[in-house]
């Protein structure tokens, strides 16, 4: 059977370079504004048909709040306070105090965009004297496509890979940005044997800005670097399938199915199959933070966000007792 694990991510993140100018168009900032407009489709589509509790004027206010308050800022706090402050510390900001807003060279956690989403819809229901529930049960239906879409984005990047697989694997792939895991001697080594399939050096300053550069433009190069690295799980595709394919299908095709459904329906369905796919997918992921007892931080953090689920089923099993006594 032919296999991928000698496939080498050469994928570029950049889709178009603005000449004169240090900009470019990235594939992870387009799928974030893919995200959001789809996600507003959906729910304005579900509003049109009465099965979302804001009108179109207040429903733009909501994703633009959603969108910049939620995703980004809650997002990139999410990634400051769960993953980055523990790995670099307080010193760490205040030799690199920009890193916070320097949100275009990525780095959102997930978790944390869901609970800032959380946090704006309690507000905005509050503001607008609506039910906090309702609100999250269409949040919950729509995020999966901003999900998916970012996880696509990873990979695109050939970030937050998966553990090591066999090399048997059919699916098993292999990141360039692995060299920065290997032991000093093989970065070394790889650097000369890359250096050797081009014919000339690459910059120290840079180096591996340079390295992906050549790898994505030259089969050699990829080959001379693909003998130091390890066959992985392509796990951003996985959590792309779980948390946001199938996600999405199951609270749409529920929506659509269950018109009468109990508030809090959708957001216990939510809370409760991303904990479950984010969970499952982080047993091929390479950790990106420390593991305490074998459980990686991803799967703590979706500890949290499968009791926000059972609170969640609670308040539909009560609305649906509700229900039935009118």
């Amino acid at each position: 059977m032919p296999t991928l694990a000698t496939y080498i991510h050469h994928l570029n993140p950049i889709l178009v370079d603005i000449p004169g100018t240090p900009f470019a168009i990235r594939w992870y900032g387009l799928a974030y504004i893919g995200g959001f407009i789809l996600g507003y489709l959906v729910l304005r589509w579900l509003a049109e048909r009465k099965q979302f509790v804001l009108n179109q004027e207040k429903l733009q206010d909501y994703v633009t709040a959603i969108c910049i308050f939620g995703v980004l800022a809650g997002g990139r706090l999410g990634e400051f306070f769960f993953y980055w402050l523990p790995e670099n510390g307080w010193t760490g900001l205040m030799a690199d105090p920009t890193w916070v807003f320097r949100v275009w060279e990525g780095g959102m956690a997930s978790h944390g965009g869901i609970l800032g989403a959380g946090l704006v819809s309690l507000w905005f229901a509050w503001k607008h004297k609506l039910s906090v529930i309702k609100l999250i049960d269409g949040i919950a239906i729509a995020s999966p496509i901003g999900l998916f879409f970012g996880r696509v984005a990873n990979f695109i990047n050939g970030e937050l890979y998966g553990r090591i697989a066999d090399a048997s694997n059919p699916i098993a792939m292999k990141f360039p940005m692995e060299i920065f895991e290997l032991p000093a001697q093989l970065q070394v080594q790889a650097k000369v044997a890359v250096e050797h399939a081009l014919g000339h050096s690459l910059p120290f300053q840079g180096f591996y800005d340079a390295l992906c550069q050549a790898c994505r433009e030259n089969e050699a190069a990829r080959e001379a670097l693909g003998q130091f690295l390890n066959p992985r799980y392509p796990s951003q595709l996985f959590e792309a399938l779980g948390e946001g394919l199938l996600l999405f299908a199951a609270g749409f095709t529920l929506r659509l199915l269950w018109r009468n459904a109990p508030d809090g329906t959708f957001a216990a369905l939510f809370c409760l199959l991303y904990a479950a796919a984010r969970i499952i997918c982080e047993c091929f992921k390479e950790p990106d933070a420390a593991v305490w007892h074998g459980i990686t931080q991803g799967q703590l953090l979706s500890l949290i966000i499968a009791a926000l689920g059972i609170m969640f089923t609670c308040i539909a099993i009560r609305n649906y007792k509700f229900q039935k006594n009118l």
